[in-house]
């Protein structure tokens, strides 16, 4: 059953692309970018703060869309539960920067306010 992993685009979090994981990590090569990944669960408050805040926020957005590839996964959902394993995440909101051959380059554990994300995001890429 494939599952499908959202990424966040410049254009706002209301603008998708719908991909495997797969699809992301070839995206990634392709492209030369980072990815980072906000692993969440529907009930994590923090996680719903970080849609509400970080991922509206016109900087975070640019970021997003230019300099690395944005994604979602639900972490108690198909293939998401795997990749959670994966990379032993056990609190939400759980933020990886990944190369595109999926190894971690750092992590944020907890909700990120913009400033914090952008300043973040930028000295890892």
């Amino acid at each position: 059953m494939a599952v499908w992993f959202t990424l966040l685009l410049f254009g706002g979090s209301d603008v998708f692309f719908e991909g495997s994981l797969e699809d992301v990590f070839a995206q990634a090569k392709k492209q030369e970018k980072l990815i980072v990944v906000d692993v969440y669960t529907t009930w994590c408050g923090p996680c719903k703060l970080l849609d509400k805040t970080t991922w509206n926020d016109a900087r975070v957005k640019k970021l997003l869309g230019e300099d690395v590839i944005g994604v979602k996964i639900d972490a108690e959902k198909g293939e998401g539960i795997d990749f959670a394993r994966k990379y032993k995440i056990s609190a939400y909101p759980n933020l990886l920067i990944l190369n595109a051959d999926g190894e971690v380059v750092s992590r944020q554990v907890g909700y990120v306010a913009p400033a914090q994300f952008l300043e973040w995001v930028r000295q890892v890429i």
